[in-house]
């Protein structure tokens, strides 16, 4: 028999898991309880864990090779038909708490949780069960239940408020981040501050571990939320906290009730804020360099030269001062070199003197902060723009005289409490383009740093070339694996046109490409590895223009694989 199963609460698995019997796999399913009535989604969860008597005694389990034991994938079975597979992999931490000599071994995150829709089944007593398929491709059949299902009947919105938690301290503006989902669609997700509404929070935010948890709802992808919560417009001390959830049927249910702890004063609400672009370690190219002999006089009017930085700032204050940013300054090794109060830099392109207002200045038009900060004063106008001569710092001008190689460009702000805060300090490479043909430069939007994919990963970035972007060649590890199909290559970039307004429009109006990378088919290992982008451009040069580290774990796809 390879089975033990468990059931009741944990606590009366604790004297059974550290075992000497025959069985090697210890199951226990949560929810739902045998002969509970059901209705709308209905999530089926778990954990399953190994015993380890084939690795000794604990203190080798983390060493031991667990082999065959190890579980490939849980699928849910209703009336004896497939409905989904299980997500794999969830914390818990109750269980590991019973059962510390598990952390480090593969059974360290050993939860499960898969769903199903009542409303798809006649109304009555339905059998359910999930089938374990292990490493050696066996199978075993756990948890028969009965549950009564009620199709039709609405059920009341839930989910999770994942954080803060409970007794958190809190000062500034404080994400408050959670999921919720309805058996039909959540209207409205409100936030409750000693029992009064706040706001309501932003939705629609990716979750795809929700989505694998409850794989029959179609919003399930979306399902996550946050509310920036601007604590200083409370009273320092403990409130509760609290999100209301309501349905589009009016159903309403109240999820996550915990206190907090506000603890604010002027010298710890400095400002915030995001430098957006340019990205960390992007190269700022000059075409006019100093050359044995001298050096062309600025200024020098010429588009590419000129290199961008934004993003915003915002700052709270307390009481009857609201705060707000007084000023924003753009500093270079340290070193001031643009101040958004009193300080306006020429705008050398006589043909874009339409966007001198924009340049050096903090107070632009961002919409889409205000909706993140619906609760913060200012928000609205919180945007800075920097505009960096690329022939000014390179030369040896009253402006310049930086070495090629690396910089950092720090953003600072001040509010009008005089508290000054960093926003964010970036590396970038200075380098001047001696060669005759100009490089590319661009960037990679997909994946993310450090992402976890498996199967067919897209990759997306953009790519421009004074010179023609021709081709888009994608490197895994230093080995190519293909170029960008030219039906993908050239795709409407309507972002980069933001970001270079003084370039012209075919440069930057379809900068966008887009390639499907098949790490099964490739045969890339499982673990980290790194995507390099170049590009190669009209007379034939090629440019490494970004590159990214991912994470590649396709043990569950390969699994399935193996088991059709």
């Amino acid at each position: 028999m390879r089975q033990i199963m468990i059931h009741g609460v944990l606590m009366a698995a604790l004297a059974v898991c550290p075992m000497t019997a025959v069985a090697d796999t210890v199951f226990h399913l949560d929810t739902p309880q045998d002969g509970a009535t059901v209705f709308g989604l209905v999530e089926v969860s778990g954990y399953i864990v190994d015993d380890g008597q084939q690795c000794g005694p604990p203190p080798e389990w983390q060493a031991c090779d667990w082999g065959p034991s190890l579980v490939s994938k849980v699928e849910l079975f209703v009336d004896n038909s497939f409905v989904a597979e299980a997500d794999l992999g969830q914390p818990r931490w109750d269980v590991l708490q019973a059962f510390p000599w598990y952390a480090g071994t593969p059974y360290e995150r050993p939860g499960f949780s898969v769903s199903f829709n009542a409303d798809h089944f006649q109304s009555g007593e339905r059998s359910l069960f999930v089938r374990v398929t292990f490493s050696d491709m066996t199978t075993m059949d756990y948890g028969q239940r009965t549950v009564i299902v009620e199709p039709g009947r609405n059920q009341a919105p839930f989910g999770e408020l994942e954080y803060p938690g409970a007794n958190q301290p809190m000062n500034r503006v404080f994400p408050v981040t959670g999921w919720a989902l309805d058996d039909s669609s959540v209207a409205k997700i409100e936030v409750l501050i000693d029992g009064e509404i706040r706001g309501e929070a932003n939705s629609g935010v990716s979750r795809p571990d929700i989505s694998s948890r409850f794989p029959s709802n179609s919003n399930a992808g979306e399902a996550g939320f946050y509310f920036n919560l601007n604590t200083a417009k409370l009273v320092n001390g403990v409130h509760t906290l609290a999100i209301r959830l309501t349905d589009d049927e009016g159903a309403v249910r109240v999820i996550g009730h915990r206190f907090v702890h506000v603890f604010n004063s002027d010298s710890n609400l400095a400002p915030f804020g995001e430098v957006e672009w340019p990205p960390a370690n992007h190269i700022m190219y000059a075409d006019v360099c100093n050359t044995p002999g001298g050096w062309s006089s600025p200024p020098f009017e010429e588009p590419q030269i000129v290199e961008w930085v934004a993003g915003w700032a915002l700052d709270i204050g307390m009481g009857a001062n609201q705060g707000g940013v007084a000023y924003v300054q753009l500093l270079i090794d340290n070193e001031v070199k643009i101040d958004t109060i009193g300080q306006q830099s020429a705008f050398y392109f006589t043909w874009l003197e339409h966007l001198t207002e924009l340049v050096n200045t903090y107070g632009l038009l961002r919409l889409d902060i205000l909706d993140r900060f619906v609760d913060v004063p200012y928000s609205k106008d919180s945007g800075f723009f920097f505009v960096l001569d690329m022939g000014q710092l390179l030369n040896d001008t009253p402006e310049g005289g930086y070495n090629e190689g690396l910089h950092m460009i720090t953003i600072r702000a001040g509010d009008w409490d005089n508290n000054v805060a960093d926003i964010a300090s970036i590396p970038v490479i200075f380098d001047c383009n001696n060669d005759t043909d100009r490089p590319s430069w661009g960037d990679i939007y997909t994946p993310t740093h450090m992402q976890r994919v498996d199967d067919v990963v897209f990759l997306s970035g953009w790519a421009i070339d004074l010179d023609y972007v021709v081709d888009v060649e994608i490197f895994i590890d230093g080995v190519s694996v293909g170029f960008v199909d030219e039906a993908r290559v050239h795709l409407p970039s309507p972002e980069i046109e933001f970001i270079y307004p003084w370039l012209p429009d075919w440069h930057t109006e379809e900068a966008r490409w887009e390639f499907d990378l098949d790490t099964v088919a490739l045969n890339i290992a499982d673990g980290e590895h790194v995507l390099v982008v170049v590009t190669h451009d009209y007379w034939g040069s090629s440019t490494h223009i970004a590159e990214r580290r991912f994470v590649v774990d396709n043990l569950k796809k390969k699994a399935t694989l193996l088991n059709d």
